[in-house]
């Protein structure tokens, strides 16, 4: 049986209250950071505050921890490099570049080792191959044999005397039975036992597997290898800009397993205290209380969310009072949880998912790249793309004319607007030297690559999030106004959502319905 002790969304971003570094007042022997697969974020969307992911932010926190923490070792588990296991045609440049800049990051954060997924293939192998070494990280995959990029079933660390053995392996994903220069997928249990047993033979005292599989083919690993006190797990594969909900640490009989959200949303943190030579630890994090927690937190937030609501509603201010004792009494129950007591003798671990925020600064290396890496991609860019124009307007549909046409009647309105963020999202881009990015323009501009619209460098008189995107092209509107047919006079308020203001470019309580009452004004809706 699995003997599991699950925390469900512990660490939950967003909504713990917990200051954001691990609190102890004994430095541990070691401090292990887990990386859950970048996949290619290196940053998130800049149009809200404080959003969670940013390498720079991470890089940024790694240093400052550096002189509270004797030993930092750094390890991940998924896809790091690349966004998607097949590249678009037109953004495989760019992917390139960002992967580049990526790469060298990781240097900088000292990351040791991971275990691949299939993303990193996506350029293939030779390239995996050169970005392998620009981040100066081993690839820990046993089960995969390759020539290039070279691939490692074990690697040995030690840190503040500490002999860490690491061991990886990658599973299938994706539909995929082998990779690009690999000659397909070993045995994964027979590969992690063998590697256990080299790492005994060299007599590490701490023992880390990093294991790029589905979550429970990973836990089903780790419970028929034993020996390893902790199990590293990351996705095999990733697709788009989803960012995943935080993932409970768990414990399968001695072995503390953990993962990291994807593109770099939050940094795992392991604090193992070792004390009279013992290595095996017990939970000093309060695991098997986390579930309860987490619960709380959970029922916090979506208390908080009605309260909101209500008091814009008009609900009557008893049944809001009623509703705000609940709340202080859920958060009463949540600060009554502590952490557990550490043990009185031998060794034990603390374990913190840290959120990965602006407000952990920018590593001032890491962002002067970051800023060369969106100046090369512009150049770049502007360049490829300058002779890519939109499609043609079919015969007899509407064409897309800009916000100085739609002036010329609807004054009030267009003045309204101005004085939005709509009207100033192309200015947003400019100044931060993206306007050609494929990952950003399509958001910032009106009509992106449709009929008679815009492309990533034809943007002349619709820059900007303009009318004509909620209201629809409106060539045939202004030939013939009185024709209400010709023109959308309100968009369904979910394409807002669909189109744009999706995680991860928004937070988590984002709602359309708030967001509505900003764009309404005199003449406009209002």
């Amino acid at each position: 049986m699995l003997a599991l002790a699950a925390a469900i969304g512990w660490g939950c971003n967003g909504c713990s209250k917990k200051a954001n570094r691990p609190e102890t007042s004994i430095r541990p022997t070691l401090r292990l950071y887990v990386l859950g697969g970048a996949a290619g974020a290196i940053e998130p969307c800049g149009c809200v505050k404080d959003m969670l992911g940013g390498v720079d932010h991470a890089a940024s926190y790694l240093r400052a921890e550096q002189p509270r923490v004797l030993g930092q070792l750094v390890v991940g588990a998924g896809p790091m490099l690349f966004s998607d296991p097949v590249l678009d045609e037109e953004r495989t440049t760019q992917a390139e570049f960002k992967a580049k800049a990526l790469a060298e990051s990781f240097r900088d954060m000292k990351l040791a080792a991971w275990a691949p997924g299939v993303n990193d293939w996506a350029l293939g192998p030779e390239k995996l191959g050169e970005l392998r070494k620009i981040s100066g990280a081993k690839l820990l995959a046993g089960n995969l044999a390759s020539e290039v990029p070279a691939l490692d079933a074990t690697h040995v660390v030690k840190v503040n005397g500490l002999n860490v053995g690491l061991a990886g392996v990658a599973l299938s994903a994706h539909g995929k039975t082998s990779l690009p220069g690999a000659s397909g997928f070993d045995d994964a249990l027979a590969v992690l036992e063998k590697a256990r047993r080299e790492l005994d033979r060299k007599k590490v005292e701490l023992k880390v597997a990093l294991v790029a599989a589905p979550r429970g083919e990973a836990l089903r690993l780790i419970e028929r290898v034993s020996g390893f006190q902790v199990l590293v797990v990351g996705k095999p594969h990733d697709e788009g800009e989803h960012n995943d909900e935080p993932v409970a640490p768990t414990i399968v009989a001695d072995t503390l397993v953990v993962q990291a959200p994807n593109h770099l949303q939050g940094l795992g943190t392991i604090d193992l205290f070792v004390r009279g030579g013992d290595y095996t630890f017990e939970d000093a994090s309060g695991i098997e209380q986390g579930a309860r927690r987490a619960s709380l937190e959970q029922r916090i937030a979506e208390l908080e969310r009605r309260i909101k609501d209500w008091e814009k509603a008009g609900v009557s201010s008893s049944d809001v009072e009623a509703r705000r004792k609940d709340l202080e009494q859920l958060r009463s129950e949540v600060a009554g949880f502590e952490a557990d007591a550490p043990p009185t003798e031998g060794s034990y671990y603390r374990y913190q998912l840290v959120d990965v925020k602006e407000s952990l600064g920018a590593d001032p290396q890491v962002k002067r790249r970051l800023e060369a890496y969106y100046r090369r991609v512009n150049a770049h860019n502007k360049e490829l793309f300058k002779d890519k124009l939109p499609p043609p307007v079919p015969e007899g549909e509407a064409g897309y004319l800009g916000a100085a046409r739609c002036g010329a009647c609807h004054l009030e309105e267009v003045e309204f607007w101005k004085k939005t963020p709509h009207a100033r999202a192309y200015e947003t881009l400019v100044k931060d030297h993206k306007q050609f990015n494929l990952e950003c323009v399509a958001c910032h501009v009106t009509a992106y690559e449709k009929p008679g619209g815009s492309t990533v460098t034809h943007v002349e008189g619709l820059t900007d999030v303009q009318c004509e995107v909620c209201h629809g092209p409106g060539s045939l509107h202004v030939a013939n106004p009185a024709d209400p047919k010709l023109i959308q006079a309100a968009p369904e308020r979910s394409f807002c959502a669909s189109a744009c203001h999706h995680p991860p470019h928004v937070k988590k309580d984002w709602s359309v319905d708030r967001a509505w009452t900003k764009i309404l004004g005199p003449g406009h809706g209002r």
